[in-house]
């Protein structure tokens, strides 16, 4: 064993010691810079880092990566690496590595040896391994929605924290691949304790800038709510290593370097002159006389030693030099050496780094949509992951299950949902068969989440004279989308709707039923509903799919559940059908707080309230795809729009769909009308199908967009001449002078975008691409003037602009017929079932007062967290009305805060879920930002002793955000009381009486 393991072993041994005897040893710094080599003031410190990135799905799937399957496809098999960077590091007690993918270190430690654990968390303890990153995955920063994010970090910082111990607690960010990056990601991190981000996609115009104002690196004013939220940031040129210098077996074609004196190939002095050339040149970039090489790259080092060989002999070569002083480093040790350096670095103080452009032509903005149904499928997976982990935390209160099994019942769902998060899954920018894959995940974790969801809420909502067991055969319907579901189409069946907010949740209930008459029944008998005709789907799926829709809406209690029994009567017809609208025909959708009307002439909806009136017109319009054969003036060779690259026809305006006919039928408006609802039904062509309803939901109040795009076959797409289709919905309105326009940040902050602003000059090129930005929850026009502004709250991520006065358009559906030459070698073309897919997504429209964003805020976190609807055949002799009444609750209460009306508007429980042996994680949020509400975005306090009557909290202690780390001692006082800020989120560890 050598002189490193040795110490290392050594100081564990002295902090368990330390803390055994009440002494709280701070080991996360003191770990990662033991192997720290010495920094010469009069020499540039070259920090050479050796690294492998390991995508968690790409061009191959998650186990066909690590398992090295499919080598036709890439020759990869990443559980090689640890076994390769193992074996290295002990031929040399100089050599560092960092691992950042804890979904690929969680699955190799699963199956290692003690002896190799040891092996690996001594060379950790000592330094020579960072922990870097430490999220499940390495998360996309455009398309990911900040709950997503945080669960990700906390549930892989966690996996580090029960393996490695707290010098495997990260320290670094390291995105070095996402497409751009975020404000909100910036801030996580720093919430998250980390020093500092290091990544590599960055803007080239900006990069430019940044290297003649020696800006690679700076400060980063992540968040405007918070005093001290600046997190130092370095902008690599790249995290491949230097072309020349890359020695991987697989992945490079470098000449090695021979260091033999005698041999006629001896190139060492080349090599050197080489490398020196480079760091003069990369030197000059920086404000202190440290810089960084990233000595690997994609899925480098399964045969490690070739690329440490080199590297030792690189280094060997300048060790007689009086300029350069070039060894082995980690992120940490460079952190440390260029803060000692004491250099004065610039302050990015707003902003962030979208979108990501190669050139003036190669805008990254196409994958803000690509494939859009699998990023709707993953805000669904989240979605029932919160409601899963809440309903697995009472159950673990009410020993339902004991505290492993209550967190094995979401484990996989946690690791499913955290996958999804990757830059090439959420992102749409893997092959389509990987797509597919990773729907299988999420699909198989629901249903195994569902294994025990039944026994859970059947004995949460038992009744107290019950003693056995009550188990409901439970299932989340996936396909109600495209009017699917088997359990409702029964005669008999029982709906379960559970709310992870904690406040009450205004729930419309939509479910395909066979048509006939039915009885829907509460907790109070009776519920109102409607059946209704739905908007007809373009494409014929292979499923008993039905054409009527029970339509009803009910209050469900603050992290709390309701029961109906849905029950057939008889099969006499009883469904509202579309009527025709006639020309210039009017149709009233609002109620006595707003006067809503919609113009089937023109398309538009007049909205006057609060003495204010919107008009307001929403088309469907396409953008052709540039297919990159250079045969217009300004086009660029070989540049198309792909899964990662959006770029119209150079020049060309969007579409009216409207005026096209989009598949040869001409539109047609009609409507439904029922004692509870209108809905407003339009079709533009054959292959979009729109229904617009007016929604109040208490103070709330919005029109819903419900839209179905596609398929985008042949008919539709000019696929003679390569040239794809992208389809975007436009909103307008008047009174709107938007230059500036606002996009969400990971669903969090808003960042505020000028138009035509963002390329340094070069906008003009390509003038819709340059203006794309990610829209994850929401985009707005405002004008403070006169008071107004309109907002679109979005069901999923998608590209948006404002590229006129008045108007916001986002990107929604896309196909390409070409690849945009970034790796993928595949266009994006997607089939389900034999045909061009087809995806249907919500818009929710707000128009307001500029003064205040409270709808828009609340409402975004709606349909974030929405209620988790779960069915069940209630044809069974025991799941009768009578029989079920006689065993179970229709109501639950969870969260009893402020006389069970929940917490304020403005707070919401981010997460309360089961965590180790007794205790449970509880994460609380203000939801809102300094300045946007003047009511809402004050400061608000909480007392949480009584949260979730009748479980009485016993202790509370505070955690860093990603809850790997305590941060202030045991919260006390009478009833736990807690002050939250804007923007502020606090996480807790807390127990029960």
């Amino acid at each position: 064993m050598n002189l490193i393991v040795i110490l290392g072993l050594f100081t564990s041994i002295a902090n368990i010691f330390a803390e055994k005897f009440g002494f709280r040893v701070d080991k996360s710094e003191s770990c990662a810079l033991r192997a720290c080599n010495k920094i010469y003031s009069n020499k540039i410190n070259v920090h050479l880092i050796p690294h492998s990135h390991d995508d968690v799905g790409w061009l191959k799937a998650v186990d066909e990566y690590y398992y090295g399957l499919h080598e036709d496809v890439q020759n990869v098999g990443i559980q090689y690496i640890f076994e390769s960077v193992l074996q290295a590091l002990k031929h040399n007690v100089d050599r560092r590595y960092i691992q950042v993918e804890t979904a690929y270190f969680w699955k190799w430690w699963q199956k290692q040896p003690q002896e190799k654990k040891d092996l690996f968390k001594s060379f950790v303890e000592s330094g020579r391994i960072e922990m870097v990153g430490g999220g499940w995955t390495m998360n996309d920063e455009a398309c990911t929605n900040y709950q997503s994010i945080i669960n990700q970090f906390t549930w892989g910082l966690r996996l580090l924290n029960d393996t490695l111990g707290d010098c495997g607690r990260p320290k670094i960010g390291w995105q070095i691949d996402p497409f751009g990056h975020s404000r909100e990601q910036a801030s996580i991190f720093k919430q998250m304790g980390y020093d500092a981000i290091f990544f590599t996609r960055l803007s080239i115009d900006d990069r430019n800038r940044r290297k003649a104002t020696q800006d690679l690196e700076f400060m980063w004013k992540s968040n405007d709510n918070f005093k001290d939220s600046e997190i130092f940031t370095s902008a690599m040129d790249g995290y491949y290593a230097p072309s020349d210098f890359c020695w991987d077996y697989l992945q490079c074609d470098s000449d090695a370097i021979n260091d033999d004196p005698e041999s006629f190939d001896y190139n060492l002095p080349k090599k050197i002159e080489e490398f020196a050339k480079r760091i003069d040149s990369y030197k000059k970039y920086f404000r202190t006389n440290n810089i960084l090489f990233a000595m690997g790259g994609d899925f480098q080092y399964q045969a490690a030693e070739i690329n440490f060989l080199n590297i030792d002999k690189l280094i060997k070569g300048f060790e007689s030099s009086k300029k350069y002083n070039v060894f082995y480093s980690t992120p940490s040790c460079y952190v440390n050496a260029v803060k000692k350096a004491n250099a004065t670095f610039s302050v990015k103080e707003s902003g962030d780094f979208f979108p990501y452009n190669e050139n003036d032509h190669v805008y990254w903005a196409g994958y803000y949509t690509s494939r859009s149904t699998l990023k709707r499928y993953e805000r669904v997976g989240n979605n029932i992951l919160q409601a899963a982990q809440n309903l697995n935390a009472f159950a673990k209160l009410r020993k339902i299950c004991n505290g492993s099994e209550c967190e094995e019942n979401i484990r996989s769902l946690r690791e499913a949902v955290s996958t999804m998060q990757h830059h090439d899954a959420i992102t749409g920018t893997e092959k389509e068969r990987v797509a597919y894959d990773y729907s299988r995940i999420l699909t198989s974790a629901i249903r195994d989440t569902e294994k025990s969801i039944g026994k859970t809420i059947g004995n949460i909502l038992k009744l107290d004279n019950i003693t056995e067991d009550v188990t409901l055969p439970l299932t989340t319907c996936l396909l109600t989308n495209i009017s699917v579901c088997d359990q409702t189409m029964k005669d008999r069946s029982l709906i379960v709707i559970y709310n992870p907010l904690p406040k009450y949740a205004t729930y419309y209930i939509r479910v395909p039923v066979q048509n006939g008459t039915y009885t829907l029944t509460g907790i109070y008998g009776p519920i109102n509903f409607e059946l209704i005709q739905h908007m007809n789907y373009p494409v014929d799926y292979p499923f008993d799919s039905s054409d009527i829709e029970l339509s009803a809406s009910d209050s469900i209690p603050p992290m709390g559940m309701k029961v109906y029994y849905l029950q057939k009567i008889s099969n006499t017809s009883s469904a509202i059908e579309p009527t025709f609208l006639k020309e210039n025909e009017l149709i009233h959708l609002g109620n006595n707080k707003s006067k809503i009307t919609f113009d089937s002439k023109t398309n538009e909806l007049t909205i006057r309230k609060n003495q204010n009136e919107f008009q307001t017109k929403q088309k469907f319009m396409y953008y052709v795809s540039n297919n990159g054969t250079g045969d217009l003036p300004g086009s660029g060779d070989n540049i198309t729009s792909g899964a990662y690259v959006f770029r119209p026809v150079n020049g060309s305006a969007a579409v009216n769909i409207e005026e096209t006919g989009f598949g040869g039928l001409d539109s047609k408006v009609m409507y439904t009308k029922g004692d509870t609802m209108v809905e407003i039904i339009q079709q533009f062509g054959k292959y979009i199908v729109q229904t617009l309803r007016y929604i109040v939901e208490g103070e709330l109040e919005y029109i819903e967009y419900d839209w179905v795009v596609g398929p985008l076959n042949n008919k539709t797409v000019d696929t003679p001449n390569n040239k794809g289709i992208e389809i975007i919905a436009r909103y307008s309105v008047n009174n709107i002078k938007s230059d500036y326009f606002y996009t969400d940040s990971n669903g969090r902050q808003m960042i505020q975008r000028e138009r035509n602003n963002y390329a340094y000059n070069n906008d003009s090129i390509e003038p819709v691409a340059s203006n794309y930005y990610p829209v994850t929850s929401r985009i707005t026009i405002k004008n403070s003037t006169k008071d107004l502004q309109m907002s679109v709250v979005t069901d999923r991520s998608q590209g948006g602009s404002s590229l006129k006065d008045g108007e916001i358009e986002l990107l929604i559906h896309r196909r390409t017929l070409r690849d945009d030459h970034k790796g993928l070698e595949e266009t994006l073309e997607e089939m389900e079932y034999g045909e061009y897919i087809v995806t249907r997504g919500s818009h929710y429209l707000i128009t307001s007062s500029a003064a205040s964003s409270r709808t828009e805020r609340i409402l975004a976190l709606n349909k974030m967290t929405q209620p988790w609807m779960l069915v069940a055949d209630a044809t069974g002799e025991d799941m009768d009305l009578d029989t079920l009444k006689a065993k179970i609750n229709f109501k639950w209460i969870g969260c009893k805060a402020n006389g069970e009306q929940g917490l304020p508007p403005n707070l919401n429980v981010l997460n309360f879920e089961p965590w180790k042996d007794d205790t449970f994680l509880l994460r609380l949020e203000h939801i809102f930002e300094q300045n946007e509400d003047k009511e809402y975005s004050k400061e608000v306090s909480v007392e949480l002793k009584h949260l979730f009557d009748p479980f009485v909290m016993n202790s509370i202690q505070e955690l860093s955000l990603a809850a790997n780390e305590f941060i202030r001692e045991r919260i006390t006082g009478d009833n736990y009381k807690v002050t939250l800020g804007p923007m502020e989120i606090r996480t807790f560890l807390v127990t029960f009486k």
